[in-house]
């Protein structure tokens, strides 16, 4: 019985889409004729989504994000699907062609759609991993820029992991294919399925080894409105506190901090670790008020976006970078840098040097409101559309001029000379 509805609900939904697709082209141009194209971040919750989003609307670009499900970090997203999710997927045999609408209502809306690689509107394509071609034929047929994204788990291979080295994601890993694409021949062909179709494909950090062709952008923004600098209060009377707050332990290096602090202790140290896992990021924000130090990941070879918020707090970071040409502006970079062989070292001369950890946090700060404020991301943005968008001269000169008023700002944040330490990322990544 739900056959013939079944099948009338899939023809309907692709001819919906092939209208969607001509009538978008028509919308787009005159939207980018105006000089107000709208874009759309989306798919996957990544918590900064909404704040990228900010970014676009900085340039004069009225922007949403758009999600269909959440995650206990942040809920805050321009559109949140989910009760349309749950809906499809009551009706399996038609679930595709309910996304299909959703995606067709999309191609009327917007005009720039920015997703991260492992899908789009339309469900992935292969074991949660992948934007379906249907979509990225619709997305090119109706004129649509697409940029598309890294995070982490949705371009990770495990090959290419393991040969960064010898500490690496996959180092903690016993659960092969369940948190990443790990199929490195799969991989790569939906890479260069989605670069056939996109603008452009954007990475950064780690992200870079599986995305050879992507365009290297920092795309990581912090609202210093909103996460308030408190710094370090040197109290020789208390113990150095370290938070950590990782969403998967295996993958930060977990074991290794928890060690590397237990053996402190026995030394006789005052140290104490402060960890939480699965709250929301208010909490987060709030555990690392109270800290002296932020301990992020050692494993991965690329910091995380816990890493900038501890930043931004005024706190000393514990994080593991690969390479110096991961770190937008090295130079201002206040990281300590570590991998498992050398946290405890590190950890010792935060110990015996807790003085100066208040300068070092107070370079953190300078360095996210100089490099990752959404004004700095939104210039990178500018700069990304001028190269790439194929936008009218007029609107291309606009975002030009915006870019270069942004680098002028940048360049005004003053950093302090009182800060430097034996693990900064500059001096320390030859070695690891």
């Amino acid at each position: 019985m739900l056959e013939f509805p079944s099948r009338a609900a899939h023809w309907f939904s692709r001819r919906f889409l092939r209208v969607c697709a001509f009538a978008g082209r028509y919308l787009s141009a005159r939207r980018i004729a105006k000089g107000r194209p709208r874009t759309m971040w989306g798919i996957t919750p990544i918590s900064s989504l909404p704040l990228k989003a900010r970014c676009d609307n900085a340039l004069g670009f009225p922007s949403d994000s758009v999600v269909f499900t959440t995650y206990y970090i942040t809920r805050s997203f321009t559109w949140n699907l989910s009760l349309l999710r749950r809906a499809f997927n009551a009706w399996p045999a038609a679930t595709n062609a309910g996304y299909r609408l959703v995606l067709g209502v999309a191609l009327l809306r917007y005009d720039v759609f920015h997703v991260f690689a492992d899908r789009g509107i339309l469900p992935p394509v292969w074991r949660g991993f992948g934007i379906d071609p249907e979509e990225l034929a619709a997305l090119k047929a109706a004129g649509k820029r697409l940029y598309v994204y890294g995070y982490g788990a949705d371009v990770r291979t495990r090959a290419t992991t393991e040969a960064l080295g010898r500490w690496n994601f996959c180092v903690g890993c016993d659960d092969k294919g369940r948190y990443c694409v790990c199929d490195d021949a799969r991989g790569r062909q939906q890479m260069e399925q989605t670069a056939a179709s996109a603008t452009a494909l954007v990475s950064l950090g780690d992200m870079l080894a599986y995305m050879p062709n992507a365009r290297h952008l920092a795309y990581w923004p912090v609202d210093t409105d909103a996460i308030n600098f408190i710094g370090v209060t040197h109290d020789p009377e208390k113990p150095l506190r370290i938070a950590h707050a990782p969403n998967h332990p295996h993958f930060k290096g977990t074991q290794y901090l928890e060690a590397a602090i237990a053996s402190l202790q026995a030394q006789g140290h005052a140290i104490e670790l402060v960890r939480v896992s699965g709250v929301p990021n208010t909490e987060v924000i709030r555990l690392f008020a109270a800290a002296d130090i932020v301990a992020d990941q050692f494993i991965g070879g690329a910091y995380g976006y816990t890493a900038l918020e501890g930043l931004a707090r005024g706190k000393p970071v514990l994080t593991y970078v690969r390479s110096v040409n991961l770190v937008l502006g090295a130079q201002d970079c206040p990281f300590l840098n570590v991998t498992p062989d050398t946290l405890e070292a590190a950890l010792q001369w935060c110990i015996m040097n807790r003085a100066r950890l208040t300068a070092i946090g107070r370079q953190g700060r300078a360095y996210v409101e100089r490099h990752h404020t959404i004004a700095a991301v939104a210039g990178r943005f500018a700069t990304m559309y001028v190269d790439t968008a194929g936008f009218p001269d007029r609107l291309t000169q606009r975002l030009a001029t915006f870019a270069l008023r942004e680098t002028q700002r940048q360049a005004s944040v003053e950093c302090s000379d009182d800060w430097h330490h034996p693990w900064q990322v500059i001096a320390t990544t030859g070695s690891h």
